[in-house]
This record gives C-alpha cells, structure tokens and sequence, in this order.
C-alpha cells in the first residue's frame, strides 16, 4: 500500500512539474577548472530530468572565484540568477546578510539524507540559527609526520600526540637525534598568507580553546588566555626553543619553500589540510610528491592543548556545496531534485570522480571501497566530529592578515607576545569598530 502511493504521489508530482526547469550554476568548465564537476552533474541530470519531466540546465563557468562570485552577485542583484548554486560554504555569512540566499530547512525536511550530514558540517552550511548550504565535500587538518624519520629518532609509531607538550617533547627528540632535520613546520607570517591563519594559528588557538569570533555575541575576541597561549606556543616552537625555522617563514615563497624541505625529509612535521596529502605529497606530483607516500607518511591528529576542559582534538574546514538563490520560483522541484543528487549512488560516485572527505557519516567507509583511499576515509572518520570553519564575514581577510602578522612578529622576535596581542587587538578594533569586538577570560 505504502509502495503503491509513493508511485502515486510520485507520478502526481512529475504531471505538476512537467515542462519546468531548473538551472544550476558552478564554477566548473568541461575540461578545465573542476572538469570532474561538471562530468558529475552531467552523468546524473539525464536520469533526473527523466524521473521527474523536468529540464535542468547546467550553467558552466570556470573563471577566477572572485569572479565567479561576482557573477552570481550581480544575477541575483538583478532579480534572476540559477535556483541551486554551487558555492563555498565560507561565502555563506556575507551572502545572507546581503539577501542573496534562501534558508532551505523546509526543503531539507524532505531530505533524508540529511540525517547523515556530521553536526560540524551543519553548522558550516548554517548561519544565525538557519541552513542555507549542503556540504558536497569538505577537508580537513592535521600532523602529517615523516615516519623515516621518526624511526631514525628512535619514536614509536604509529604517532598521535595528546597535549601541545607532547609535540613539544617530540620536536626535542627529532632536533637532537636529527641534526639538519626540521622537527616541526607550524606555519607563520604574512608570506605564508591564509595557510598561515587556517593551518597554524587558528590550529593552535582552537586547541587551547579559543576562537576568533563569539559567535554569541557577534563580536571579534581581540583578548584572551587562548589567544595568549597561542602566541606562547609558536614562540616557544620558533624563538625559545629553534624546533622551528623562523627565517623561512617570512622568506619569498615560503609556502612552496617548505614543500620542497618536506619532500627532502628535512622537516619531520607539518600542520596542513587534506589538499597536502592528496596534491602536493601525491606520488604522481613531479615537484613535491612521495612515490611511496602512503607508506612513508603518516598522520596523527592535532591534539588541544591539554589543561582540563581543552578539547581532544581540533581541525578546521572549508568546502563548496549546494546553496539555493533567493530568487528560486519552485523550491519544491529544487528540493527533489537535491534529494535525488544526494543519493548514496550518486554520492559515491561524485567522491570516485573527485575524492573529497565526506561530510556524512554514511559515506566514510563507502568512499574508501570506491576510491581505494584508506586516508580520505580514515581522516573523514576521525577528525570530521572535531572540526569547526572560519567566520566567513566580508571583514575576515583583513581580521586574517592581523593574525598573520601577529604570528610573524612573534616567531622572529620583532615583537614580545603582549605587545603583538596589543597591536593585534588595536588593529582588530581599528577594522570593525570599538562596539564590535570583545574580551574573553
């Protein structure tokens, strides 16, 4: 009886949409910027635009992201634009405030799929207490170690530090065992740009608690014991104790600089995201990649700092996803055909064509017995449940710079760590205003 209805509502609802459209826009081209993007949408469209009688139209694109965003600004200003639109999740706080997104909760209502979504990607795609984006794929943050090295060190593996002190006490070994040898790389300085706000600082400063931005009173935190604790943590990495090179943060090219240093085995380890492991250390990457990468590195989470009421484990996330404009005539057609993207099949073949970490629990070990990735997998099911994301507000980039440069005024002794909060916290103020930033314990 169940069955023979849902046939029904089923053919009820295709006869309603019949000869409607819905258009989805991405910043993907065949053949060339996210290639695999445009393969995917293109393999499961036919068989939805069938099911349901419907049109949909892919809008391809390709551009610079800046441009891409720029496009999609000006459509919706002018009262049109594509229904779904496939976007960074770190766009979402500017766009809702300017109007540009509908909330889709009553359209995620009928999305079962939902259910299976890790809370932290959630919140990603939420903004002041309501959803506007479903996660496609994420990353995530972590220690990748060099496990030559350590076993030269004579360090047990596998590796997984539980405090700050116990990096610490690691680093100590591999610099007195491994003269030459790098023992950490905790990215610092402006040179470094976001890689320094999103792999280090903001890994160090979540691990003792903190964060940049209260999300309950809405207010930048330009004062705290957590941000304190960070700036302590790089100095005694890079200034009192050298298990750092400070020189080579603020270098020309440092990111790529240290890169290379990895792929020499001359730093032992290296705070990054899931793009190094994937891209830079790939063994069919002629610059920087391992040939036997999976063999030869390892990861290890980022522990918190390790006092009493600090959290296990931290990582911080970006990731594009599915965001409908505000604009969008027929949410319930977008709201089917959403549903029917977000089907395991298609879903496990998305993650074959461009290997992501899930944001659903359902898809972890799925995505390994299709990819034959046992990294993207394990890292999806270890770190997604500890992981947060920047507060993506138009002002960020400039809030990011002052945490850049707070880290390099410290990791090359310009600065004494309360006089590089002090200028932080001048400088924060300065940008968004004396009302809109606060002090934390």
């Amino acid at each position: 009886m169940r069955r023979w209805l849902a046939v029904v509502l089923v053919s009820i609802m295709v006869i309603f949409a019949l000869g409607q459209k819905v258009t989805i826009i991405a910043n993907a081209i065949k053949g060339g910027k996210n290639s695999q993007v445009v393969d995917w949408f293109e393999k499961y469209i036919p068989e939805i635009e069938k099911e349901l009688g419907i049109t949909i139209e892919l809008i391809q694109t390709g551009i610079r992201d800046e441009d891409f965003k720029a496009r999609i600004v000006l459509d919706i200003k002018g009262g049109g634009g594509a229904d779904i639109l496939w976007i960074d999740g770190f766009w979402v706080p500017e766009f809702v405030e300017a109007g540009y997104l509908r909330p889709i909760d009553d359209i995620l209502a009928d999305i079962p799929a939902w259910k299976y979504y890790y809370e932290p990607m959630k919140a990603m795609g939420s903004y002041k207490g309501k959803t506007y984006l479903i996660p496609a794929g994420t990353d995530v943050r972590m220690i990748y170690y060099n496990k030559e090295l350590f076993k030269k060190a004579g360090i047990p593996l596998p590796w997984q530090p539980k405090s700050w002190e116990d990096i610490i006490k690691t680093a100590r070994i591999i610099k007195e065992k491994l003269p030459g040898v790098i023992p950490i790389q905790l990215n610092a300085g402006t040179e470094m740009g976001e890689a320094t706000t999103m792999q280090g600082f903001f890994m160090v400063l979540l691990g003792a608690g903190g964060n940049l931005y209260d999300w309950e009173t809405g207010k930048w935190i330009v004062k705290s014991s957590a941000l304190k604790d960070t700036l302590n943590f790089y100095k005694q990495i890079y200034v009192d104790e050298k298990l750092g090179d400070a020189v080579l943060q603020v270098s020309p090219g440092a990111r790529e600089k240290t890169f290379e240093l990895f792929r020499q085995e001359k730093i032992a380890m290296y705070v990054e995201g899931t793009w190094f492991y994937t891209s830079v250390l790939n063994p069919n990457n002629p610059s920087w990649g391992f040939p036997d990468r999976d063999e030869r590195i390892g990861w290890a989470a980022m522990p918190g700092r390790g006092k009493p009421g600090d959290p296990e484990f931290v990582s911080i996330s970006g990731g594009t996803g599915f965001a409908v404009n505000v604009n969008c005539k027929n949410p319930k057609l977008v709201a089917e055909v959403l549903k029917r993207l977000l089907y395991v099949e298609p879903q496990l073949s998305y993650f074959q064509m461009k290997p992501f970490v899930s944001p659903r629990s359902d898809l972890a070990d799925s995505c390994w017995t299709v990819n034959k990735d046992k990294f993207i997998a394990e890292t999806s099911r270890a770190l997604v449940k500890y992981t947060t994301f920047r507060p993506a507000f138009p002002v960020y980039p400039e809030i990011s710079f002052q945490a850049q440069l707070l880290t390099e005024r410290v990791v090359t002794g310009q600065m004494s760590v309360d006089k590089a909060l002090e200028e932080f916290a001048k400088e924060v103020t300065r940008i968004v205003g004396k009302e809109n930033v606060t002090e934390k314990p």
